[in-house]
């Protein structure tokens, strides 16, 4: 999922976001750094999320980074951050979002409940089954395998499609918003 490059993209800037939701148009982007770059604009970030790849499979990030300094005339550099995002310092919300949810862990297996993972459903700290959760995983990704949904009802499967669908215009929504407010 592209969300923590979605995020870091539209809170740093960046003229360019590159998600695997989303279709990301290299020359559309490079066209936006050449039309910022004249419009006086000297430093420009561009996120590449890890999952977007180019044609053969490959990650986009560095091949990116020399197309853009070919086309632009830019000097450019290529960061990888992704253990650094997802290592940093914990901001409060995090810190409570971490309680919420050991607490929440602690009373299920008070209860004698396993097999659940705790997450953060529309602002709420609720266990979910571990299974239903990886199955939507892969299915939010597209990497369903053959007998992956022979366990679940059909009305579970229909809550894993509408979650699916839902978290795909959160971020298709945000994606726009970037596009609106990165230049």
């Amino acid at each position: 999922c592209g969300c923590i490059a979605l995020n870091s993209g539209i809170a740093a800037g960046a003229v360019a976001i590159a998600i695997p939701e989303i279709p990301f148009d290299a020359e559309a982007a490079i066209e936006k750094i050449k039309s910022v770059k004249a419009d006086g604009k000297r430093g420009m970030i561009v996120v590449v999320s890890e999952g977007v790849k180019t044609a053969d499979g490959q990650p986009i990030g560095e091949f990116l980074t020399k197309q853009i300094e070919a086309e632009t005339g830019i000097e450019t550099r290529f960061a990888r951050f992704a253990h650094i995002v997802r290592g940093g310092s914990p901001t409060l919300r995090d810190r409570l979002t971490a309680t919420q949810m050991g607490a929440k862990a602690v009373e299920l297996l008070l209860e004698g409940r396993s097999d659940m993972v705790i997450c953060e459903i529309d602002g709420v700290i609720k266990p979910v089954e571990i299974n239903f959760s990886l199955i939507l995983d892969r299915m939010y990704k597209n990497k369903l395998k053959d007998g992956d949904l022979d366990a679940f009802t059909p009305e579970q499967i229909a809550q894993m499609k509408e979650i699916c669908a839902k978290r795909s215009e959160e971020i298709r929504h945000m994606y726009e918003l970037s596009h609106t407010i990165c230049k």
